[in-house]
Order: structure tokens, then sequence, then C-alpha cells
């Protein structure tokens, strides 16, 4: 029962007392005044009616005082739920609810806009510091860093948005002002936090969006000021990004990307091309399957494009599973060929791309040996222990491996004895070069010795005449790519006698 109700009920109850105890006043001094009944005295009436009255009074006060008692209560129980409800425990800064709505009203109306600034501000690995220090030290840099905000800024108002991440509310747009305080916050984070008798250095990254120059709404203004924290992050942590108009014609370009690509995967606008990988004799050996794009508006999309977007997100997971399964259903018409698929660097970041190639094989009923998994030098190079595993792991279902784009960045001979490859495609760069190049002619004859001993296969791939495609024989390679041999295709364009081949006992 709510305390209304309460105090309601139970000032019923007494004022039904007073009510009953004055009709017996009013009666008494009646009988009195009029000497209605021989029975009783008028003396004893009035005193009757005194006493009533007097109860009744009695009555009355203490019915107020439990009022005013209740509603005191009322109002105490009222703050505590208030301040439970702005305040965030943990940092004493405002509940992200009540920073909002103070953002709101600091911007002001559409008639009477106000200058302002917001900050927001994400503490730096904070995961590594709880797993370091312990979750209480953990807190209390929480707490550290509301407490510096709440100093450094005095007269603008911190709430907390998140688990590490606050915001700030200033109530003038002054830049300069603001670079000086945030350079001061910043100092002062990385003067750091003590802890068992040792300084931790502590390390921040704050995005900034002024209004209404910037924008003169709360959901705007935290957009921005939320692009501008991602730059920050993006540029190395521990700084401040003031947003400019050109992250936003970026993200809003990413973000079209994003959600036409997401409705490209369900629509069926996505299209996998094949390009021919042969022999010596230029008799068919494999084929690479390349995703297309193409949107009903803007026609064929490069992959160069839209890749780079898809791998800033989880995407990238869903276009991979996708280019799978559809390699799956063509490889049927391929009789004695394999199909390799390129695989991002980003998705083998995760446990999932190892997980899906197994679920997928099973739901089509395909056999890992029938693909080969494409993975870039860069990839290579980078890779951690976790990525090494799960190259194993694909290794391990049946997947041959290859090594694309060889000879681009900066992965050595060395990488060849350490990496769970099985075959190494050359950059085309180092094919048309093999012609005048003695460097591109050294550097292919060593790595198709090498392949030899390590039992890898060498892909030339760019191969686009006749004296490349001799030259890269020559120079020991045993499979070629190119535009020599066919340009990429849908699998119904794909030549008959290409598309087909005697099965082979194939190597890689």
């Amino acid at each position: 029962m709510s305390i209304l109700a309460t105090i309601r009920d139970h000032s019923g109850r007494v004022y039904r007392g007073i009510q009953v105890l004055l009709v017996l006043s009013i009666g008494a001094a009646a009988l009195g005044a009029f000497d209605v009944s021989r029975n009783l005295p008028s003396g004893t009436a009035f005193g009757i009616s005194i006493a009533a009255t007097a109860l009744a009074l009695l009555a009355l006060m203490y019915m107020r005082s439990s009022v005013v008692h209740r509603l005191q209560s009322a109002a105490a129980a009222e703050a505590e739920k208030h301040h439970f409800l702005t305040k965030d425990a943990m940092t004493g800064a405002m509940t992200r609810r009540y920073f909002l709505e103070a953002l709101r009203d600091s911007l002001g109306t559409m008639r009477d806009r106000r200058e302002a600034t917001l900050l927001l501000i994400d503490l730096d690995h904070f995961k590594q510091l709880n797993d370091t220090f312990g979750h209480q030290f953990g807190d209390l840099t929480l707490a550290h860093v509301v407490r510096t905000a709440e100093r450094i800024f005095a007269g603008g108002m911190v709430g907390r948005l998140g688990g590490d991440e606050f915001g700030v509310i200033v109530a003038h747009s002054d830049l300069t002002t603001i670079n000086k305080d945030v350079r001061r916050l910043l100092d002062a984070m990385r003067a750091g936090k003590s802890h068992e008798g040792k300084i931790i250095p502590l390390s921040i990254s704050v995005g900034v969006a002024l209004a209404p120059s910037h924008a003169s709404n709360s959901t705007e203004l935290m957009l921005l000021a939320d692009l501008a924290l991602y730059e920050s992050k993006a540029a190395g942590r521990g700084r401040v990004t003031v947003f400019d108009e050109e992250m936003l014609s970026d993200k809003r370009y990413r973000r079209l990307v994003e959600r036409e690509l997401r409705a490209a995967i369900y629509l069926g606008e996505l299209e996998l091309h094949y390009q021919p990988i042969v022999n010596p004799d230029s008799s068919p050996y494999a084929l690479e399957g390349l995703i297309r794009w193409r949107h009903p508006v803007r026609g064929l999309i490069s992959p160069a494009e839209f890749i780079p977007i898809a791998e800033r997100s989880t995407l990238i997971d869903m276009l991979g599973e996708w280019v799978f399964k559809r390699a799956c259903a063509d490889i049927g018409h391929f009789q004695g060929r394999r199909i390799s698929i390129n695989v991002s660097g980003e998705q083998l970041k995760r446990d999932e791309i190892v997980t899906m190639c197994d679920r997928v094989l099973k739901e089509t009923g395909r056999s890992a040996t029938q693909f080969v998994i494409e993975i870039t030098e860069t990839v290579a190079t980078a890779a951690t222990p976790e990525i090494l595993r799960r190259l194993e792991a694909l290794r391990g279902l049946g997947f041959h491996i290859a090594l694309d784009d060889f000879g681009t960045g900066h992965c050595g001979f060395n990488y060849l004895k350490t990496l769970p490859i099985d075959s190494i495609k050359i950059d085309r760069s180092y094919i048309r070069s093999l012609a005048y190049d003695q460097v591109a002619q050294i550097f292919v004859s060593a790595l198709a010795q090498i392949a030899r001993i390590q039992d890898v296969t060498i892909v030339a791939e760019g191969v686009e005449t006749q004296e490349e495609f001799a030259l890269a024989k020559a120079a020991g390679c045993n499979r070629f790519q190119g535009y020599f041999f066919g340009r990429p295709v849908p699998r119904d364009k794909i030549d008959p006698i290409q598309a087909n081949a005697p099965p082979l006992a194939l190597i890689a």
C-alpha cells in the first residue's frame, strides 16, 4: 500500500471517530440547554459535551500530527528514491537517465538556444586494470575519474553513461577553455592513482562536441561527441578530439554502406565470380571465388570499396559465411576442381570462423578438401598464436591454406617454415617484372626452390601474356592465374572446358 493510501485509510478512521464525538457533544449540549431529559441534569449534559469536544480536539491534533509525520516519511522516502535514481552509487556521478535529461535542459528550446559543450570520456584499457589490480581498484579508479572531472570542470555536470564511460556538460562553448581544461584532466589521469604503495598511471580518451555550432539537440550532440571519442581511440587513445564535419560525412557513408550491404546479403544482391587457376599445360586446376556486389542503383561495386567497411563490424562474418555457402553450393558444377575462397584477417580473430566452416560443411555435405582458404601476407605477418591455432584447426578439418599476395609486405622466407600453408601465390607485380627486372627473377626462382623443399605449391598471379606465362614457368612456378587464362565471371558463364577436369590428387 502506498504512503498516500495509508494516510487516507488511517485518517479516515480517526475522522469518523471525531464525527461521533462531535455528534455526542452537540447532542449532550442540546439536552442540557433545553432540559429535555429529567434523568440527565443540565450540568452533567454540558460536562459530557465539553468532554466529547475535548476528545474530538485531541483526536484532530493526533490526526494532524500523524499526517505530518507520514508526509515527512513519504518525503524522505521520495528524496532517497530520487537520490538513488539520479546518482550513481559507486562514483557519485549522475545516472545516465538524469544526465541525458540535464543535457536536454542545458541546450534550451527551439526559441532559446543555449551554448553548451558535451565531453564524452572513456577510461582506456579498463578491463586490463580490473584483471591486473582487481575490481576494487577498478571501482576506485572510476570514482577518481569522476572526482577529478568535477574538480576541473567546476560548475559542470558529470554523469556515468556506461561501465567506464562518462559525460561532462559544460555551460559554455569556449573551445580554448575547454581544450585547456581537458589537457589538465588528461595530465591528472597520467599522474596516476596510488595502489598498494605504487602509482598506477591512467589514460582516458575524450570526444568533444559543441552546441549549437555542431548540433542543437541532445541526441545528435551525443552522436557527434561519440564519433569524436571513436576518433580519439582510433588515433591511439590518451587524447582529445573535437568533432569535425569530415568525420560525419565518412561516418554516414560507412553507415549507409553497412545498412545496404546487410540488406544485400538477404536480398540476393551478392554474387560469387570465378577465375580459373591452371596447370603448366594450361589444363584446369582450380577456381578462385571472388565476391561481387550488384547494387540495384549503383551497379557492380568493387570489393575494395565494401570489404574494408564490412571488416569494421560483424558484417565481415556474415559475408564470409555467405561466400562459403555459395562456394559449397557451386562446387558440384566444377567436377574435379577446388574452389579457393578469401578469408579476412578480422574473421580469423574469432573462433567463429572454425565453427562456421565446420557447420556449413555438415549442412551441405561437402568436404573441406574441396576448398582452399586464402589469407593475405599482411594477415600472416601479424598472426598471433590464436590466429595460428585457428589456421591449424581449419587445416585439421581438411582445408588447404594458401598465402596470397606474397612479396607485397614484410613476410620473409623464414615465415614459410612456421606458417601452416600449402601454397603461395606470388604477387602480380613480380610476374609483370620478370622480363626486365633481375631482382624479380631472383626472388621468384628462390621462392620456387624453397617451395619445392617445403612441398609447397607456387601460384603465379596476374599472368596476362604468353611471355609472362613462359617466364613464370621457367622461374619454377607450377600453377598460374590471370586474365591470360580467364577473367572472373559468374558460375554460369564459366567455359565448360575450364569448369570441369578429371579428378586429381591435388597438392594444394
